[in-house]
């Protein structure tokens, strides 16, 4: 696998470290950062409904 591989170009669109501010809006970076944004919202929706159903459990028990 090529680890040299030139992402500063990607599918067209202005690089990352763009200086100007007319080519700052970057797609692949938006999508990055919702999907990251979501991905953790998810993760602490899932912790929040294990805990109650940990609550659950350990109340029906003497």
């Amino acid at each position: 696998m090529d680890k040299n591989i030139d992402f500063s170009n990607f599918g067209g669109y202005p690089p990352f470290d763009a200086p100007d501010p007319e080519n700052f809006f970057n797609p692949m970076t938006q999508y990055e950062q919702g999907y990251m944004y979501y991905k953790c919202l998810c993760m602490q929706m899932d912790y929040k409904i294990k805990c109650k159903e940990y609550e659950k459990m350990c109340n029906g028990k003497p």
